[in-house]
């Protein structure tokens, strides 16, 4: 609970002056609101002994009154009024303090989580399933947290100050009429703590079946091309419904215990209501308490109903939230892959030599090196080609020159400075990273390829276009670079992905220009143009290729050759093809696959 605690309260202490709000204004709405009830009390213990009753309070109210020429009954009547003004205002602005606080506690959980996921790695995103993360971030924190951590907390502070001063004005009355009010206060912690754990599980269930149910419709809505090409519909159907009613069952426990708790805590309490009305209608018959003192007695009792539901309310749903905020910190858990140590060194110079030295890399847990022992230097303005076969390392070790992730072992130097002595945005600005299927997003092919970097002129940017090859197909479009492009960019081509994908990296004016096998898509005819424009500004820029087209490999200053994790070859082209080597083998079968193309 400590834990919990502590976690809400790096989001609390951003907004004291709410908080202060809160907690100073609460209890004077509840000491105006718990003293209107002694008004009634006066008033009808007055009319029926035509005197001022025995009370300070009372008596004060009277005098006030005859200044101006009142009757007390008056006097009484107008301080209820008052009473009940002044609480409602107050209650008004405690509770739009307390909706401003859930909005903002909702966007703050959110955003901060959002921000935390985007700094992870690579093994965050195969721990966790996308419709699990969308659920943590939606539901978890809407639906779940963001009522509890202000209105949720702050009624239960409610509840406990209207349960005090109205118990205390109760014995104020009659001590031992308040003893059989409060009779049901130990049966109703009882039920709390019998049902905790249950309704641990129960939410705990919940969120996995909705997690699962939204990574469904994630999947299904993501391969949907795949779905109808093997016309799986049926299947996804049939997998749809499965989840739905799993994720329905969940809800209907959930909602059976969260309702039968509800309503002990309901109808037990209202049980004291009988009792008071039975022992208190016996003492006013005896004469040992008033008609005044019991009417207002009735209605303090009344009145213990509803915070005591909101106890039971919190108690419930603290619960809830407690599994919510276990799930987002489940996710804070996760250490990211890269940390950004640079603490603004200021080394700004990333277009010298690169260097890996005895470079590794592996998973936590993974029993073999992905990346083994690698050493070899890029110099400045120079084009390499990284070659190998499927699982050989190659994208696994250009990932870590814009640190994606982190080598295990060893080192990557550009300049002679080690990669962890630039900032992260330093490092990343100055490399042009083309995965070999770019990710585009729901928006416009401008937007696509900006992707939020500000300064970038339209000249810059028609450059890009034209150098990629890509100006043509925008022309063509509808609305041009405002052409919006549809979820993953599903409205148009492979090859135009990709060459969106190079315009993307080549706008930035990248020194360090990285192409995993970016051009797989492409006829021959526009990846020949696309590669003649290319070479006519790699000179200005360090240039590394993952790439199985012959022609490329040719124009290259210096060819590598991988194969499980470790460098096996190196050398210019036309030596390596000359000693019949390893690379000569795999050179020949990507010409019998571009002929056959």
């Amino acid at each position: 609970m400590l834990s919990k605690i502590k976690w809400l309260w790096q989001y609390y202490k951003k907004h004291k002056i709410v908080l202060s709000i809160l907690l100073f204004l609460t209890p004077i709405q509840v000491m105006f609101q718990v003293s209107i009830p002694r008004m009634i009390d006066f008033t009808i213990d007055f009319l029926d002994n035509q005197k001022v009753p025995d009370d300070a309070f009372a008596e004060w109210l009277a005098s006030t009154g005859s200044i101006f020429d009142l009757s007390p009954a008056f006097s009484f009547g107008l301080a209820f009024i008052g009473l009940g003004l002044i609480a409602s205002i107050l209650y008004f602005i405690v509770q739009s303090r307390r909706a401003w606080m859930n909005l903002k506690l909702e966007w703050m959980f959110r955003q901060e989580a959002f921000d935390k996921i985007t700094t992870k790695g690579p093994d965050f995103f195969n721990m966790f399933r996308t419709g699990d993360l969308v659920t943590r971030m939606t539901d978890d924190v809407a639906e779940k947290l963001s009522w509890f951590a202000c209105s949720g907390i702050f009624r239960l502070y409610e509840a406990l100050l209207m349960v005090s001063f109205t118990i205390t004005m109760m014995v104020f009355i009659d001590p031992m009429l308040t003893l059989w009010a409060v009779g049901p206060l130990p049966i109703l912690i009882i039920i709390f703590f019998k049902s905790s754990s249950l309704l641990d599980k129960r939410y705990d269930h919940l969120q996995s079946r909705i997690s699962v149910f939204n990574d469904i419709m994630e999947s299904c809505f993501s391969g949907i091309r795949v779905i109808k090409a093997y016309v799986r519909e049926k299947a996804q159907k049939d997998k749809f419904e499965d989840a739905a009613l799993d994720r329905q069952k969940a809800e209907v426990d959930a909602v059976k215990v969260h309702t039968i708790i509800d309503s002990m805590y309901m109808y037990i309490w209202q049980f004291s209501i009988l009792i008071i009305l039975i022992a208190g209608g016996i003492f006013v018959i005896n004469g040992d308490m008033s008609r005044g003192k019991l009417g207002s007695f009735i209605f303090y009792t009344v009145w213990l109903v509803f915070p005591m539901f909101d106890i039971g309310q919190f108690l419930v749903k603290s619960r809830q939230s407690a599994v919510s905020i276990n799930r987002l910190l489940e996710l804070e858990k996760v250490k990211p892959l890269v940390q950004d140590s640079a603490n603004g060194n200021g080394i700004k110079n990333l277009t010298g030599d690169i260097s890996f030295e005895n470079v590794s890399f592996t998973f936590p847990g993974l029993d073999r090196n992905i990346i083994d022992n690698i050493s070899f230097e890029i110099p400045k303005g120079s084009t390499i080609a990284l070659v190998g076969t499927v699982g050989s390392g190659k994208s696994w070790l250009v990932n870590m020159l814009p640190r994606l992730v982190e080598p295990t072992g060893g080192e990557i130097k550009i300049n002679g400075h080690p990669l962890n002595k630039y900032s992260l945005a330093d490092l990343r600005q100055s490399i042009g990273y083309v995965p070999q299927e770019p990710i585009l997003f729901s928006d416009t092919i401008r937007n696509n390829i900006l992707m939020g970097r500000e300064g970038v002129s339209e000249d810059l940017l028609d450059w890009a276009i034209d150098v990629s090859q890509f100006k043509r197909e925008i022309n063509s479009f509808p609305g041009g670079l405002e052409t919006f492009i549809g979820t993953r960019g599903m409205s148009i081509s492979g090859g135009q992905k990709q060459r969106l994908g190079l315009a993307r990296a080549l706008v930035g004016k990248p020194h360090i220009l990285i192409l995993d096998d970016c051009t797989s898509a492409l006829d021959s005819n526009t990846e020949s143009a696309l590669w003649d424009r290319l070479h006519e500004v790699l000179p200005d820029m360090t240039a590394i290729l993952i790439t199985h087209r012959p022609d490329t490999l040719e124009k290259a200053d210096m060819v590598y050759v991988l194969e499980n994790g470790q460098v096996i070859e190196n050398g210019l082209h036309a030596s390596l093809i000359a000693d019949k080597t390893r690379y000569a083998k795999i050179y020949k079968r990507l010409q019998l696959a571009e002929a056959v193309k």
